[in-house]
């Protein structure tokens, strides 16, 4: 759609690199650090119990740590893109959203840290150079973040709730063996 490449690229040519399209966060990459976009006031502006209508990814992993809280239910974030187009940044910003909303008081626990180290660790292996991406990687990953009930002193999650990280299990699924 004509329209919708014309608003995209309008955004990325003033550094709006996040633009909802329903309930779908479309994300592009911009190939540079843009000052300010993932520092942690950012991040904590957006733990929330009320939702914000500001195109982010830390507004995306707000609704599925709410819909933890809240609800009580599991929650699904795809990440999906081409080569080289962030997958891996964004996932990272994400788990760090995560970690940080059931933090107490913005301070991360021993496994908290675990979970975020343990990202950089798995993308060295199996990776390859491609035309796109010197750091390529073959495999599909599915992480599960697990939660457990938080404490009075975490922040407030709705009547009573608090989740906080508390581990995390990562399959890997072979894409491509011709790499």
């Amino acid at each position: 759609e004509p329209a919708v490449l014309s608003s995209l690229q309008n955004r990325f040519d003033i550094d709006k690199i996040y633009t909802f399209t329903g309930p779908i966060l479309i994300a592009l990459n911009p190939f540079k650090g843009i000052p300010g976009l993932y520092a942690e006031d950012v991040l904590k502006s957006f733990i929330s119990i009320k939702p914000s209508t500001k195109p982010h990814v830390f507004n995306t992993s707000n609704s599925a740590y709410r819909g933890i809280c809240d609800r009580q239910k599991n929650q699904t974030v795809l990440i999906s893109g081409e080569s080289g187009a962030g997958k891996t940044e964004t996932t990272k910003h994400v788990m760090k959203f995560l970690a940080m909303a059931g933090s107490t008081n913005g301070i991360v626990t021993d496994v908290e840290r675990q979970v975020l180290e343990s990202n950089p660790l798995l993308e060295a292996f199996g990776n390859a150079r491609t035309l796109r991406n010197d750091n390529s990687s073959r495999f599909g990953k599915f992480i599960e973040l697990q939660f457990r009930g938080g404490d009075k002193s975490a922040i407030e999650t709705g009547p009573g709730q608090h989740a906080r990280l508390c581990g995390a299990r990562i399959r890997t699924y072979l894409l491509e063996k011709v790499r």
